[in-house]
């Protein structure tokens, strides 16, 4: 290890908790951070408004895709089956790797209840071990958990 991370106690490149810019489709999307198929292009709300609209020829906003999805547009159910799909892959890699007790999902996508229902049958097959004992749910503090989280670390 270099000696500059040693002094840096975990934070040898400040980028702790990027999961967004981890690559999960390698043909992927390009992303804004120079790679392409980042899990950030692919599941994001704007990652699946683009699939949805490649697919079907029509720009909608994610909770659009969403109720369009209730209501058997097969395009939008082919965009929930993308999302819990490649969110299954991600969360298994976390869990793999990490082991946590609780996964926090923000975000416009931790909005669909859809992930959290599918959640468990979406990461099982990817798992080392086969057993699911991660919580995965949603962020207390809505979609500002992350704003609220940096003024916190600022007191």
């Amino acid at each position: 290890m270099r000696p500059h991370c040693l002094i840096a106690r975990l934070r040898c490149h400040g980028i702790a908790g990027e999961w967004g810019h981890n690559v999960i489709e390698p043909d992927g999307a390009p992303c804004y951070c120079g790679q392409s198929g980042c899990l950030e292009t692919v599941i994001s709300g704007k990652g699946l408004e683009r699939f949805y609209a490649e697919q079907s020829g029509q720009t909608l906003s994610l909770p659009e895709i969403v109720t369009r999805a209730a209501d058997n547009d097969l395009h939008a159910q082919a965009t929930m089956a993308r999302m819990s799909h490649y969110f299954g892959i991600a969360a298994a890699q976390i869990i793999n790797v990490l082991d946590p007790d609780v996964i926090v999902i923000g975000g416009g996508v931790g909005n669909i209840d859809a992930l959290y229902q599918q959640a468990e049958q979406a990461i099982l097959p990817h798992l080392f071990n086969g057993e699911l004992n991660t919580q995965i749910v949603k962020p207390d503090l809505g979609d500002s958990a992350g704003v609220f989280g940096a003024a916190a670390l600022v007191k």
